[in-house]
């Protein structure tokens, strides 16, 4: 069973602390290669998915980078690179936990990898650390169920259709 069960058709929707939701579907798949549509942003993603790792292109459109891995290695780590607003951006992510139970907007999720992402910068060849983490919680067989931010922010999953 897969923490991102991907068929098309399946989709997940999200309430932020602000009250706002939207909605993550996979709008069509094609061998190991899944559509996604996020119902705030103009373009559609991709998600390919390689034996136990989901890539994505979402950081830029074009390059595919290891979203998640199918993997209970508490420790496992990776990094994400992309450019925003003329600056290299890294994304350090971490396996920091794995066979979690956690409350979600009032239902019971068990078997959750949670997942630590650490916003950085390269500045002049120097690796600057923003403080700013940000945490997924991926239920195994649902998906997504959680993100939660150092500044606060909030996405709860609060319905999902998986095919």
């Amino acid at each position: 069973m897969s923490y991102y069960p991907l068929a098309t058709g399946n989709s997940w929707t999200y309430t932020m602390k602000d009250g706002n939701t939207y909605t993550n579907e996979v709008t069509a798949a094609e061998g190991n290669l899944f559509t996604m549509k996020n119902s705030m942003m103009p373009n559609a993603t991709q998600i390919k998915q390689e034996g136990d790792e989901f890539h994505a292109n979402h950081w830029d459109g074009t390059t595919f980078q290891l979203l998640l891995k199918d993997t209970d290695e508490k420790g496992y780590d990776w990094d994400v690179k992309f450019t925003a607003n003329g600056l290299e951006n890294i994304l350090r992510h971490v396996i920091k936990d794995t066979g979690l139970t956690k409350e979600v907007a009032g239902k019971t999720y068990t078997d959750i990898m949670l997942i630590e992402a650490e916003s950085m910068l390269m500045m002049n060849g120097s690796l600057i650390t923003l403080s700013y983490f940000t945490q997924y919680y991926y239920a195994k067989g649902v998906g997504l169920v959680l993100v939660t931010t150092s500044a606060g922010d909030e996405h709860n999953l609060t319905a999902s259709v998986l095919n």
